[in-house]
Order: structure tokens, then C-alpha cells, then sequence
């Protein structure tokens, strides 16, 4: 084979070499996608979520916790990134049930996502549900905050149905519970309302005989 021949042919070989470097060094490894995991897939509101992640941006110096799905699922929220991966929490707003986007953002414009399904809310139940002026009522509640350090038990009713106008209640751990002595009201049906200190509440039916 001619020298001239065998140096155009080295010379395209190096040519493609170079370009094909060039190509791989331009073209992002979509393998290496960023990934979020939840501590917990449900939740309810107040509850306290860790977040971990892999595959973010080695650059990254800082990250952020967010929801494309309602700006008020993510509160009081704290997240720390180093060398690709990233940890922290956030507390799951007062939202209504639900599946939510959770989305965890490095500074470079990395971002990952996952999804967290928000449940039902505070529930109270009464015993007895029904009764006449003068019964003792308690109230047994559950589902609330567990930021809740104290209750209340009240009524929108008119009249209202509790005697002195509210109920004795404790909380802790999200359940509540408490009671009341029905009042001199008429025969009826009559809301009773458990109200946590951090605005969470749950209502039930008192039946007045």
C-alpha cells in the first residue's frame, strides 16, 4: 500500500477517534438519572418525612424540597448535598388526601421525584352517641397532628349542647381524648368539634333525646 494512501487512512482514524471523544464527553449519561426515596410512602398531615437521594450533581453545594402538586404540602422543610447525594425533611402540610409530587432540587438544576400519598384526616367518635340532658359524654379522637399538645371540645351548635359551653380534652401522640356532660338543650341533633392547638379538627353527631 502507498505511504501517502496509509497516512490519509491513519489520518481519518485519528480524525474519528478525536470526534467520537469529543461526542461521549457532550452527550449526558442518562443512566445516571438522580433518585429520591421517602421515609414513608404515606403520610399525614404533620407528619415528619426524611428524603435520601443518589445521583445528583458532585458540584451540588445545596438542594431544596418541593411540590409541584401544591406549594403547601412541603413545610418546614431542611436538605443538606454532598458529592451527589443528598439528605433531609420536611413536615407534610395541611393538604387534602391525595397522591402529591415531592421533588428534591440540587443548585446545579438536578432534580428528582417521587410520590407521596397523603391520607385522611382526624376522626372523633362519641359513647354514647345519643343520649338526654345531664348523660356524660367522652369523646375518643384519633389522626390528629402529633404537633398537637393540647385540645379542646367545643360546638358550632346553637345552643349548644355541651353544659358549660366546652369539654375537658387531652392529646398526645395524634390521639385525643375527653369528654362533657350534655346540657339542657332541646331534643335534637347537635355538632361536637375536637380541636387540635395546631388547627386541626374532626366533628361528630351528638343525638339529643
Amino acid at each position: 500500500m502507498p505511504k501517502f494512501v496509509a497516512s490519509v487512512k491513519l489520518h481519518a482514524l485519528l480524525v474519528y477517534i478525536v470526534l467520537l471523544t469529543a461526542q461521549s464527553l457532550l452527550v449526558p449519561n442518562i443512566g445516571a438519572q438522580p433518585v429520591v426515596s421517602l421515609s414513608s410512602r404515606t403520610a399525614r398531615a404533620g407528619f415528619d418525612i426524611s428524603i435520601t437521594g443518589t445521583g445528583f450533581l458532585p458540584t451540588d453545594t445545596s438542594c431544596t424540597f418541593s411540590s409541584p402538586s401544591s406549594a403547601a404540602l412541603v413545610t418546614s422543610s431542611a436538605c443538606v448535598a454532598q458529592e451527589g447525594s443528598l439528605s433531609g425533611s420536611f413536615i407534610v402540610g395541611d393538604v387534602t388526601p391525595g397522591d402529591y409530587v415531592v421533588q428534591a432540587s440540587g443548585n446545579g438544576g438536578d432534580f428528582a421525584q417521587t410520590l407521596l400519598e397523603v391520607s385522611g384526616g382526624a376522626q372523633i367518635g362519641l359513647s354514647p352517641a345519643t343520649g338526654a340532658p345531664g348523660v356524660d359524654v367522652s369523646v375518643q379522637g384519633s389522626g390528629f397532628l402529633p404537633t398537637d399538645t393540647t385540645c379542646s371540645i367545643s360546638s358550632p351548635s346553637s345552643p349548644n349542647p355541651i353544659l358549660g359551653g366546652s369539654g375537658a380534652c387531652v392529646i398526645q401522640g395524634g390521639k385525643a381524648m375527653g369528654g362533657f356532660i350534655v346540657g339542657n338543650v332541646p331534643p335534637g341533633n347537635y355538632v361536637v368539634q375536637l380541636t387540635g392547638n395546631q388547627g386541626d379538627s374532626a366533628q361528630a353527631l351528638l343525638d339529643v333525646g
